[in-house]
């Protein structure tokens, strides 16, 4: 699948998302686009990266409970369902990556 390394890699920074969904820290959100679009930007452009990253961004935050955030935020790590949420939250942006 052409956009699977980068759900991947969404899944993996997701890890560094806040603790509150609905309260980014000062420059939280800012700083999770931009590590985004580091990341993903030699593969899509990074006008198209950073449009990805933050519809993603915003996507996460809507679909992820406070609670659930503190789990993603943990060390012990995510299960196989938050993964899927993840991947199924930022899914819906993908066309963000196509506006080249």
């Amino acid at each position: 699948m052409r956009y699977h390394p980068l759900l991947a890699l969404f899944a993996s920074l997701a890890v560094t998302l806040p603790a509150a969904a609905a309260d980014w820290p000062a420059g939280g959100k800012a700083d999770f686009i931009k590590e985004c679009v580091a990341s993903s930007k030699s593969t899509h452009g990074e006008d198209a990266a950073k449009d990805y990253c933050e519809c993603a961004a915003d996507k996460v935050s809507d679909e992820f409970s406070e609670a659930e955030m503190e789990e993603l935020h943990s060390k012990t790590g995510i299960t196989p369902q938050m993964q899927q949420r993840l991947v199924s939250a930022s899914s819906s942006c993908l066309s963000e990556l196509n506006q080249e």
